[in-house]
């Protein structure tokens, strides 16, 4: 992280290879542990003018991060395990729901509005050094997704195409697994400049859970008349992702990495599929029918991130690291709304790792830039989202002590 994210070329600790590049695994002399975490502040700010406006919960959120390393003895071999966070998009804001729906005049009034997909991975991995210069690696991870929707909703594309553009509050949640592989390699120029190359595979994620709601206001009935609960599941895709890089310690005390990621947006996040069944509400039912599925278009852009990284070790024991990264933000104006803002595109970092005998430890703090969107005539059902903009930041911390066995 205080690098900027460019850490495809270098990985050199058990965390580091098993989250960028396995390759790096065989840059381990022995076993060794890493345990730490990260956590972060979302800042952002909703507006509508004359009509809403609110703000993110500025809670802090954060998930641990654990790796280890081993070769094998008398083998060019080393395998690796680890559990950490894969990519994770939440929001969670508080604002007056704008008109929309069928007619476009229904409201929910002041609501939550809070939406999450969370990506656990665990994967075991292994390097191979195939020459003094050239080190290949492999990781397959189990991959564990949970989604969140807590808003008032409006159905999109209905099949059966019933009611389409009515609005709902929904209460979604969906978890399941599935699983994904990485590739990289690593080759060393020289002593001093090595290259770094990655790739991760597309994962498909079909998550099972239920979905509760209530249609009140659109239907202009009292609050449970309309209440349903129905079976939900969500089948969301990760985006495949290719990294390049190079790490060159240009000086005795310096050491500078650049890097750039092409991360398949617009094939994964194109758009999301929810499927509904076992309806418990016959007056629903008789509408919808006991089972539905909608599909949200979204239409996401492939990104391309530049990263650049800085170190300096003041001692052998001790070294300050600052970073830069820029990408371009994948998602269009005509479907974004608060809560699919993934909308920032620069972010600034700085750190420092400090090493005593056997153990290391490392602290890095990110600032993600604001940036504002506008939204002029939004492509989603119903146009509640139109003519209002959004601007989000993010503060991040990372922390993580290693140990050398």
């Amino acid at each position: 992280m205080s690098l900027g994210g460019a850490d495809v070329a270098w990985a050199s600790d058990p965390i580091g290879a098993m989250s960028a590049n396995p390759a790096g695994l065989g840059s381990l002399v022995g076993p060794q542990l890493n345990l730490g975490g990260v956590g972060g502040i979302l800042v952002g700010h909703y507006d509508k003018p004359g009509v809403s406006s609110g703000n993110l919960n500025e809670t802090p959120n954060g998930v641990p991060t654990f790796a280890l390393g081993a070769p094998l003895a008398k083998s060019p071999i080393t395998l690796g395990f680890s559990v950490d966070p894969d990519s994770a998009l939440l929001a969670d804001w508080h604002y007056r729901d704008a008109p929309g729906g069928l007619g476009g005049a229904t409201t929910y009034g002041f609501q939550q509005h809070e939406s999450s997909i969370t990506v656990l991975r665990a994967a075991i991995g292994a390097a191979a050094k195939l020459s003094q210069k050239l080190t290949v690696g492999m990781s397959v991870g189990l991959i564990y997704n949970e989604n969140r929707l807590i808003a008032p909703y409006v159905f999109q594309n209905l099949q059966p195409p019933t009611v389409n553009g009515a609005k709902a509050l929904i209460n979604l949640h969906t978890v399941g697994t599935s699983w994904d592989y990485q590739v990289g390699l690593m080759y060393h120029f020289t002593t001093n400049l090595q290259f770094g190359l990655s790739y991760k595979g597309q994962a498909s994620v079909t998550t099972t859970g239920h979905a509760s709601g209530d249609p009140y206001a659109q239907f202009g009935k009292p609050p449970g008349v309309l209440a349903f609960q129905y079976d939900a599941s969500v089948k969301n895709k990760f985006p495949q992702e290719l990294s390049g890089g190079l790490s060159w310690q240009f000086a005795p005390q310096w050491r500078g990495a650049v890097q750039m990621d092409w991360i398949n947006w617009a094939g994964a996040f194109d758009s999301l599929l929810m499927s509904f069944s076992h309806g418990n509400n016959a007056t629903v039912n008789s509408v919808l029918g006991s089972s539905f599925r909608d599909t949200v278009q979204l239409h996401w852009r492939d990104e391309i991130v530049y990263r650049a990284g800085l170190e300096y070790a003041i001692t052998t024991n001790l070294s300050l690291r600052c970073g830069y990264s820029y990408g371009n933000n994948p998602v269009p104006s005509s479907t974004l709304t608060p809560m699919t803002a993934a909308i920032m595109e620069q972010a600034v970092s700085a750190g420092i790792g400090y090493q005593v005998g056997r153990y290391d430890f490392s602290l890095a703090y990110e600032y993600d830039l604001p940036k504002k969107e506008s939204i002029g005539i939004s492509g989603l059902r119903s146009g509640e989202y139109s003519n209002s903009s959004v601007t989000v930041s993010a503060h991040l911390l990372a922390v993580t002590a290693g140990v050398k066995f």
